[in-house]
């Protein structure tokens, strides 16, 4: 199924959900600027792990973000941006070929021993890009592949020890080279921080947040602090890239971007669809565009939208089977509507996390649906969350069987406690959201309608069964 066939049977068009004074801005920055000037721009993206919208200018208040809040100041930040996945590979992999997990096939992580790659012939953005002209580089981490990054459609592969000083000066030596009219570049910029562990010491000087799913205890406080000191030290080695930028002579006519794969590292954020899981940042940023002047669009939005997004912006034909929606216009200005009314997300289970799930969320109700047993956490949790991340402590879990189906209201029920999908007055709900989740998994092919997932492992493990069989018949 083609993109435009898939898009029209989605029939996701909707109002749009940003506030009238943001759309006024928005539509006055159309007409002075546009995106015109973004035709064959140059990019700069870059990306760390685990950050979810742990940032100030996400509203979290005790962090050291000030290079990204400056960039988000001076740009453009989503509100409402979701992951498609809640752990590393699978997320950025639909980042960057616009096509969910199920259909691009990374469905897990790519690293051993679970050895999830994205399926052949998928197009990765550095490949759509340097079929456009581009010169592609990557510097730092990348987390698509566990093969070489130049089969991804860089051109050059650069620092590649997840070190971020390392990354920091290869990207700053290689902005000072840069020249105004050079062949258009497409620089991704990794860097493994803020993942766990955190090794960059503690940042308590604003105090400490607590999330509301954690209990305020001594080791939490303790593991947050180091949580706050490493997302200071990445902001810090933004803040060298952007001023390296801003030095060269490619800075008028360079597309920063900055986002990142899914929730923080902790219980009830990561490894689970819960908001926040999923919840990530997008911050864009191009002088003398529609991309500046500190708007903030709270329209629904998914990552597998970044791509087509992007390649709209910089004029680049757009393939047929991307599965998710421009929103060039509402950035631009010239449409008030959003291109869609609900967000899609899978989790494919690995590590005693026992949740594959898939869920279907809008802006007023989520539906999360179970395909493996499993308990409930109990919700804030007091694990300590470096022992939940090694797998050596699991938060508390009260004994019976999870729901293979879960409802929640997050208009009044923001943190996802009080699920509604056994009561009556919401079957309609229900049925409506489960017939949108049914209908997608069906559109993106996933595999768990078959049966039971299999796994890169699983194929390996009876692929010398195949071998006996095979034998056996002669």
């Amino acid at each position: 199924m083609n993109r435009r066939d898939f898009l029209r049977r989605s029939g996701f068009a909707v109002a749009s959900l940003g506030v009238s004074q943001v759309l006024r801005s928005t539509r006055l920055a159309a007409k002075t600027s546009g995106l015109s000037k973004c035709h064959n721009a140059n990019v700069l993206m870059i990306t760390c792990h685990d950050i979810g919208q742990h940032l100030g200018c996400y509203g979290v208040k005790t962090v050291h973000t000030d290079n990204l809040d400056i960039l988000a100041k001076k740009g453009i930040r989503f509100e409402n941006y979701f992951a498609t996945d809640c752990v590393c590979s699978p997320s950025r992999g639909v980042i960057l070929t616009g096509r969910y997990p199920q259909t691009n096939g990374l469905m897990g992580l790519t690293h051993q021993p679970w050895g999830w790659s994205l399926k052949k012939g998928e197009k990765h953005l550095a490949a759509i890009l340097s079929r456009a002209g581009y010169e592609t580089t990557l510097v730092g981490l990348q987390h698509v592949t566990s093969g070489d990054p130049a089969s991804l459609g860089y051109r050059h592969v650069l620092s590649q020890e997840r070190k971020a000083g390392k990354t920091v000066q290869t990207t700053k030596e290689l902005l000072k080279k840069a020249k105004k009219q050079d062949q258009p570049f497409f620089m991704k910029v990794g860097f493994f921080e803020v993942h766990r562990p955190f090794t960059n010491g503690k940042d308590t000087d604003k105090g400490i947040f607590i999330p509301h799913f954690l209990k305020d205890t001594p080791e939490t406080r303790e593991d947050l602090a180091k949580f706050q000191g490493t997302i200071r030290f990445f902001d810090k080695c933004v803040g060298e890239i952007l001023d390296a930028l801003k030095k060269s002579q490619a800075a008028d006519n360079t597309l920063v971007i900055f986002t990142s794969d899914h929730g923080i590292p902790y219980p009830g954020a990561k490894w689970c669809l819960y908001d926040p899981g999923i919840q990530t940042p997008l911050i864009m940023y191009h002088p003398g565009t529609a991309i500046e002047g500190g708007k903030v669009f709270k329209q629904l939005m998914s990552n597998v939208d970044f791509l087509p997004t992007l390649l709209d912006i910089l004029g680049v034909d757009i393939p047929q089977n991307l599965q998710g929606h421009s929103f060039k216009d509402v950035i631009e200005g010239t449409k008030t509507e959003s291109p869609r009314n609900e967000i899609f997300a899978q989790r494919t289970s690995h590590a005693l996390r026992d949740n594959t799930s898939r869920t279907v969320r809008t802006t007023r109700y989520k539906l999360i649906r179970y395909f493996e047993p499993g308990r409930l956490i109990e919700f804030p949790t007091d694990a300590v969350p470096q022992r939940v991340a090694e797998h050596t402590e699991r938060p508390k879990r009260p004994m019976g069987k999870r729901p293979v189906v879960q409802l929640f209201d997050l208009k009044e029920d923001p943190h996802e406690r009080n699920d509604l999908a056994a009561s009556p007055e919401y079957a309609k709900i229900v049925r409506d959201l489960s017939n949108r989740l049914w209908h997608w998994m069906e559109e993106v092919g996933d595999p768990i309608l078959k049966g039971p997932l299999v796994t890169p492992y699983y194929k390996e493990a009876i692929e010398d069964y195949r071998r006996f069989r095979h034998q056996k018949g002669k």
